[in-house]
């Protein structure tokens, strides 16, 4: 679930990058403001994605110590 609304905002984050792009005088502090946001939520999808793996392949392992006992 919230890896799906990390995704979610980086989506909204390239839509307005990308209205910004077609505006005839542009923003560079908003655009820098929208790269910089995506960059630490693309960060934050990682960190996520870890730290779920982790926690499954100490789950899994947990799981065979206990059947082999």
């Amino acid at each position: 679930m919230l890896s799906l609304q990390i995704n979610m905002l980086r989506d909204e984050c390239c839509a307005v990058a990308a209205q910004l792009m077609k505006r005839k005088t542009l923003d560079e502090v908003e655009l820098e403001d929208c790269a910089r946001l995506d960059d630490a939520l693309a960060e934050a999808y990682r960190i996520l994605r870890h730290t779920v793996a982790k926690v499954t392949l100490a789950r899994l392992r947990r799981k065979s110590r206990t059947r082999q006992q």
